[in-house]
């Protein structure tokens, strides 16, 4: 039931919808009969400010006023056209708009102060003037008591579920920030810290609706406080239901109001990158952050609950307003008790692409490569077939098994067939095939099952290996006639049957190397990608394929690729040991993933394949990977 007689409230500030005072307008007049008054924001100011992209218009008060009224001549006129206020209360803005004559208000009054961290001195001040100080950076508490302020109170900053609310279920942007930004500052520099990892990043300034559609849109809504503030952006991109990755100001209660981990990400400047990283690959745990963040900023942290705490203050004889664990109390409301965050178990998206570079033109390597199509014929899937050679191209032009084709007048060499396929795949699932490959749906099937449902699964095959970096060579070796009795993690998948994600594709998180043309340590290569980003490669125990091995079993072979080029086996080998050594040694340091926020998804249990790893990449001379 409304309230019949409800408090008739002055309200103070300088006109502009983007400051904090518009948000406690809006929710003040839904319980209170608001007469809002002041001057409006100066064209200069706004130009000085960079607000010319607010799109929002600057409208006249209800009661104009001059930069510096006297409130005495502003109480006579104003009776005379409203109600008698029975609470006076002004809400910084814009600097210099400070009423004088406020002691001939009779009704109590309080001020709003928001930048205390940028403007503690004229703050202290000013403060003395009301009878009830709110402050939004609590740090500075004692700093106002002990200057002649005795009713002060903590009061956070907060948000409007109707402005910053989800605008858009697409996700565009990697990581998304939208605020002030200068030169040679510490935001700066660790927003181009972010943008050096090529992310897709949004930094321009935009207001209002435009900002909660940016934040929407973004993956990862970036914070950091300027200097030690618990400022609007936490509780913004909160309320629009964004992850929020922000630094952690000290003595401001942000660890006292969200847990980390839990409600919204904590980076430290050392480790930023990384926890951008982790964050963007591990989707699913952080949109359950994200979805529980938006609902504690929803339970207790609106502006509608900060102006309800003024009123009890101020008109109904409160004492204080709530300490950071009573604010964390009433956000607590209604939530489900977090223990450890346990992923749901993925679903197996539907949905397969085969992806066959064809090499051998020989009426042999036809023959092979008929038989695996005459295979697929009973396995759903779009079958893309990468052509290295003219007369493979044209033996197979209207085979109707074959849904795309790129035809190429050299052998491009396996990664690039490889990527060339994954570009023009378009199913959630892919499969990489030999030519001379044979295969049945079983062992399809079974490998697409590890891939969705194993643990940070991200490449999963019949074969692989466990292999030392400096030695460049395979320790042990998981193949048909030596498979393990259960899904094995293992350092690489071989390269002849395996299935991969689409996804990390997409996201560039794997990436076949060009640099390994024509063929040999490609596989290598693609595990510790995965690796370094936290996802795993398996083993599956399946028999239900059959494979020759080609050049690998053939040392002697010549093999000629790209424009006229030619090499045997040992020097593709030695070279690509080389490119080898060179990108994964130099990283060596970087490899080992940044440690887990608390309740992120774990890797598999310690198991024999995850010991001999550790006993593996001990081997003196190599380098832990």
């Amino acid at each position: 039931m409304e309230n019949s007689n409800p408090p008739v409230i002055w309200l103070a500030y300088v006109s502009y919808p983007v400051t904090t005072a518009a948000y406690y307008e809006r929710a003040l007049r839904r319980t209170c009969r608001v007469v809002t008054m002041g001057p409006r924001i100066s064209p200069e100011i706004m130009k000085d400010w960079k607000l010319e992209a607010m799109r929002v218009p600057v409208t006249d008060h209800d009661l104009p006023l001059e930069v510096v009224p006297d409130m005495g001549e502003v109480s006579a006129m104003a009776r005379e056209r409203f109600p008698e206020p029975d609470l006076y209360i002004w809400i910084e803005s814009v600097h210099g708009y400070f009423p004088k004559n406020l002691e001939s208000i009779r009704c109590p009054k309080a001020c709003i102060l928001i930048d205390s961290h940028l403007s503690l001195g004229w703050h202290l001040e000013w403060a003395r003037n009301f009878d009830h100080v709110f402050i939004a950076q609590r740090e500075y508490l004692d700093e106002f008591r002990t200057n002649g302020c005795k009713n002060v109170h903590w009061l956070p900053l907060g948000c409007d579920t109707e402005i910053h609310s989800k605008r858009s279920p697409r996700k565009i942007y990697d990581v998304g920030f939208v605020g002030s930004i200068f030169e040679k500052t510490r935001r700066t520099g660790l927003l181009t810290r972010i943008a050096k990892k090529r992310y897709h990043m949004y930094t321009e300034r935009c207001f209002w609706t435009d900002m909660a559609q940016v934040i929407s849109e973004s993956r990862i809504g970036f914070n950091n406080a300027i200097r030690n503030d618990l400022n609007m952006r936490v509780f913004e991109v909160l309320s629009i239901g964004t992850f929020l990755l922000t630094d952690r100001p000290p003595n401001c209660g942000q660890d006292e109001l969200f847990t980390p981990g839990e409600d919204l990400g904590i980076y430290e400047d050392s480790n930023l990158t990384d926890r951008v990283r982790h964050h963007l690959i591990h989707e699913e745990h952080r949109e359950h952050i994200a979805r529980r963040g938006q609902q504690l900023a929803h339970n207790a942290h609106t502006y509608a609950h900060r102006a309800a705490e003024v009123l009890q203050v101020c008109l109904h004889g409160r004492k204080h307003t709530p300490t950071a664990g009573e604010w964390r109390e009433r956000s607590l409301v209604g939530m489900e008790p977090t223990g450890k965050w346990h992923p749901t178990k993925p679903s197996r998206p539907k949905g397969r692409s085969f992806i066959i570079p064809v090499i051998d033109g020989s009426e042999k390597g036809r023959r092979e490569f008929g038989s695996l199509l005459d295979d697929l014929k009973s396995i759903d899937g779009e079958v893309i077939v990468v052509f290295n050679s003219p007369e493979a191209a044209q033996a197979f032009r209207d085979h109707p098994r074959i849904d795309i084709s790129a035809s190429l007048n050299v052998n491009c060499g396996v990664a690039r067939a490889w990527n060339i396929g994954v570009h023009l795949a378009s199913q959630p699932t892919l499969f990489i095939l030999n030519a001379d490959l044979r295969i049945r749906l079983a062992g399809v099937e079974a490998l697409e099952r590890g891939l969705w449902e194993l643990p940070a699964a991200a490449v999963v095959g019949p074969e692989g290996s466990f292999f030392a970096v400096h030695p460049y060579e395979d320790i042990i070796w998981f193949n048909r006639n030596n498979q393990p009795s259960t899904p094995l993690p293992v350092d690489a998948v071989s390269g002849f049957f395996f299935a991969v994600k689409r996804d990390l594709f997409l996201r560039r998180v794997l990436q076949f190397e060009d640099q390994f043309t024509p063929c040999f340590t490609e596989e290598w290569d693609l595990g510790l990608q995965a690796k370094q980003a936290g996802y795993s490669c398996y083993v599956i125990p399946i028999t239900d394929y059959r494979h020759e091995w080609g050049i690998s079993a053939q040392p002697n072979r010549v093999i000629q690729y790209l424009k006229g080029e030619k090499a045997g086996a040992q020097e593709i080998l030695s070279r690509n040991r080389i490119h080898f050594w060179k990108k994964w040694l130099a990283l060596g340091g970087e490899l080992d993933l940044p440690p887990s926020e608390p309740n992120a998804p774990t890797p598999p249990p310690p198991g024999p394949a995850t010991l001999l790893q550790s006993r593996i990449v001990d081997i003196p001379g190599s380098r832990r990977i």
